[in-house]
């Protein structure tokens, strides 16, 4: 019998597939929420947070499993401080590069003790004990231009990039480093794939030539890394992305997960064969706001324009917290159907 591990593997590499592989990709904090384990109580007990995300996998059809979803971890690890909800992503409430001469002092704690990466860690090889030989996992991080927003400001980056070229150089360039150190550490689990999310270099945030001045050979080098490592390079943005969907490619990704405003069709024809594409259900109209009903039927057309070689279906960006667990379910009603 085949694996949902085989199925998404095949799937990544392009080959044409019997069932259309249901990949999230992000459904952790979701998962946390709808079992009630609040976002604290799941760091400080990683048996109850994979428990909660094994609780969600079987009845939904997921066959890639996020097993790390806290990416925004190394931003606290860093010094910026944050705030921590009782349920979903913990944000950032302050930033610590506020000049040139803060860029040298970022540094990074050992990740094996730093609470919340030791907490991801003991959490993803509880999943992978029980998940690991039949599933994918995956593990979710920052990409370098958005670990720099966050470390900056991404207002001040964004105006840094226009009127000082040379200090976005220099904090991107840390970023990058900073990158390659937490996914070496990442690469170490037992896992298949590292999602990088860029969200904040998308086509409503940049230029197609600033992406590929201030991101591309960014994310490049910390695939090589990934890639090096023998796991599969997968990245995420938010938003726009049509026009920049060939610049993503030469990054050297298996992969790109794509925001609901892009056209599946297009972009499973277009990059057919360079990278696969996952995607796109909308997030907020679909599964957090809509019905069964309306899930099937809006994952059915996804379906019909992906096909079945080179697309994986996915969630927009993040399922939703609060999303019921009726509509998530449903997409493998919908998958089994098609």
């Amino acid at each position: 019998m085949t694996t949902s591990r085989e199925i998404v593997e095949s799937a990544l590499n392009r080959e044409e597939v019997d069932r259309v592989p249901f990949f999230p990709p992000f459904q952790g904090y979701w998962a946390l929420a709808d079992a009630g384990l609040k976002t604290m109580d799941s760091i400080n007990d990683p048996k109850q947070a994979a428990e909660a995300q094994m609780r969600v996998v079987s009845p939904c059809g997921i066959d890639a499993v996020e097993v790390l979803w806290d990416w925004m971890f190394p931003v606290e690890a860093l010094g910026c401080k944050v705030k921590i909800p009782e349920f979903g992503t913990i944000g950032t409430k302050t930033h610590v590069v506020n000049e040139p001469g803060d860029v040298d002092k970022l540094e990074l704690p050992d990740l094996n003790k730093f609470y919340r990466s030791a907490s991801a860690k003991a959490t993803a090889g509880l999943l992978y004990d029980s998940l690991g030989k039949d599933h994918y996992l995956t593990a979710s991080i920052l990409g370098p231009f958005t670990l720099a927003g966050e470390l900056r400001g991404v207002d001040n980056l964004l105006y840094d990039s226009l009127v000082d070229e040379d200090f976005v150089t220099a904090l991107l360039k840390k970023a990058t480093e900073l990158d390659k150190e937490i996914v070496e550490f990442i690469c170490q689990w037992d896992i298949d794939a590292v999602l990088t999310c860029d969200p904040t270099t998308s086509g409503d945030l940049m230029s197609p030539g600033d992406f590929d001045k201030f991101s591309q050979r960014h994310l490049r080098e910390v695939g090589d890394v990934i890639r090096g490592a023998g796991k599969d390079f997968i990245i995420h943005m938010c938003g726009s992305t049509s026009d920049r969907l060939d610049r993503i490619a030469d990054t050297g990704c298996k992969a790109f997960s794509c925001d609901s405003c892009v056209d599946i069709r297009d972009a499973v024809s277009r990059m057919a064969e360079r990278m696969a594409i996952i995607g796109n259900i909308d997030p907020t109209e679909v599964l957090y706001m809509g019905t069964p009903e309306n899930v099937i039927s809006e994952t059915t057309r996804i379906l019909n324009e992906g096909g079945r070689r080179g697309f994986l279906l996915g969630s927009g960006c993040d399922v939703p917290v609060g999303s019921k667990f009726e509509n998530v379910r449903a997409i493998s009603e919908a998958i089994s159907r098609f």
